[in-house]
Order: C-alpha cells, then structure tokens, then sequence
C-alpha cells in the first residue's frame, strides 16, 4: 500500500517542476517583487483608463439620446399648444378683427381727409364705404374740414373698404386686405407647424 504523501504533489517551498530547490538572493527576490508590483499597477491603470472611457462613450451615448428626447418632447408640446391655440387665434380673426377693421376704417379716413386739408381746401370731398360702414363712420365727419364733405354708400364694397375721392385724385383703403392678410399668415403659420412636427 502507498503512503498518501506519496500520491500527492508537493508543493513545498523550493520545490521546482522537476523537484529541485530554486533558490534566490535578496536582490532578485526584491526586483521580482517591483516587477510583479509594476504589472499589478500597469494593469489597474489600464483597467481604469478602459472603464472610464467606457463610462464617457455611455455617458455620452445617453446625453445624446436624452437632448433628442428632450428636443422631440419640446417641439411635441409646442405643436399641441399651437394647435390648441389656432381655433382661437382663428375665432379671434374673425369676430374682433374685423370689429377693429371697421373702427380703424373710421381713423384712417380722418388722417386723410386732414392730409388733404392741408394740400387743398377748398376742394370738396366724396367717401364712399359699404353700407354696413356707415353709422361708423357718419359721426367721425361732424368735424369742420374746411371742405364739403359727402358720405355715401356703395354695396360693391367690403366692410374694410372705403374710397375718398378728392376731386380728380381718388384714394382707397383697404383694411380687408390686411385682415385677409393676417388670415392668410396664420393658415400659413399653422401648416409649417404641421409640416415640421411630420418631419421632425
């Protein structure tokens, strides 16, 4: 029968592969510990230089990701509140605009019926507007111009319209023009927003 030391391997110090005793001065017993300490560090360093620019690329990464979200849900919750918004703005357009269209009529008349004053006056003077215009505008003309002034009415003209006629010179404003205008800029304002929330 064999002795259990027998069947193991010894691993006793100074035991070498083929059983011989490896021996080393204080020296090379140091600088195989400097050199063993130096991998050690060299290593640790090169792992913490490896996760770090791993934790930079995956910060980065979910910045990125987190400014598209943030600039996705920006433009998502602007073009809801413009859309909310457009059925005002529209109804805003077409009930108190229009009110203001016609007593901005009245002011424009006025500025040129005073310019023409001053250029000639002795002339007389023709304004015609839309019938709907005129219980607005009549009260504006009480004033002294120094010139005969006539109101009249012509249906063929929209509630923003008026025509003075100063002698030979005739002279429109239009107010409904401008309003169309301003229609026009909000159609067009809100289907850009459409068109940029379709293609991001």
């Amino acid at each position: 029968m064999k002795a259990l030391a027998d069947l193991l391997e010894d691993f006793g110090i100074g035991a070498g592969s083929a059983g011989t005793i490896i021996q080393m001065n204080e020296d090379e017993c140091e600088a195989m510990r400097l050199d063993s300490f130096e991998q050690g560090y060299k290593a640790g360093w090169d792992d913490a230089i490896k996760t770090q620019s791993e934790d930079q690329s995956r910060i980065s990464s979910d910045l990125a990701q987190n400014l598209q979200d943030l600039s996705f849900t920006y433009h998502e919750a602007y073009s809801q509140v413009v859309e909310g918004m457009a059925p005002l703005l529209n109804d805003m357009i077409e009930s108190l605009l229009p009110t203001l269209a016609r007593d901005a009529l009245g002011l424009h008349i006025l500025e040129l019926l005073q310019d023409m004053t001053l250029k000639q006056p002795s002339q007389s003077v023709e304004i015609v507007v839309a019938p709907g215009n005129r219980a607005a505008i009549a009260p504006l003309l009480n004033k002294d111009f120094k010139m005969p002034v006539e109101l009249t009415d012509d249906p063929q003209l929209a509630e923003g319209q008026a025509d003075i006629r100063f002698g030979q010179i005739e002279r429109r404003v239009d107010l409904t023009a401008v309003l169309n205008n301003i229609q026009e800029a909000l159609q067009g304002f809100m289907q850009d927003n459409r068109k940029e929330v379709v293609n991001g």
